[in-house]
């Protein structure tokens, strides 16, 4: 497997990505919640009951997804590389959208999160059929 700067940007996302989750695993099960300097809200999106999915919390779900990314480019199936960041932009479209229209509060390591998800999604998108 030959290493492009598009491969090597796209680990180093889901790295990125990964950390930033795990982050927030963390400290949901410290009962903490980050200091959040550059958005207003993180408390209430971090408490709200869309934090969680049968008491699993979202950024526990995100640190998974992330980590798949990375053994994906790992491995090098960029074919299932494209369907799991289509899966997640859609999701982080989703989870957006609930922090701006029904919270109307913003969580910045989501935000972060979901802004790695867009741009993993539209580089996974700039391999052709032979790079699967």
């Amino acid at each position: 497997m030959k290493l492009t700067k598009n491969k090597i940007l796209l680990l180093l996302l889901s790295i990125a990505g990964f950390f930033d989750s795990s982050y927030l695993t963390i400290l949901h099960y410290k009962n903490i919640i980050p200091p959040c300097s550059m958005a207003k809200g993180c408390e209430t999106v971090l408490n709200s009951q869309f934090s969680t999915i049968l008491s699993i919390p979202i950024a526990l779900i995100g640190s998974l997804y992330f980590l798949s990314l990375i053994f994906i480019n790992i491995l090098g199936s960029y074919h299932y590389l494209k369907i799991l960041s289509f899966l997640g932009v859609l999701i982080s479209i989703i989870l957006f959208l609930i922090q701006a229209v029904i919270l109307r509060a913003f969580c910045q390591y989501c935000i972060l999160s979901e802004v790695i998800i867009l741009i993993i999604f539209i580089l996974s998108y700039r391999f052709r059929s032979s790079s699967t």
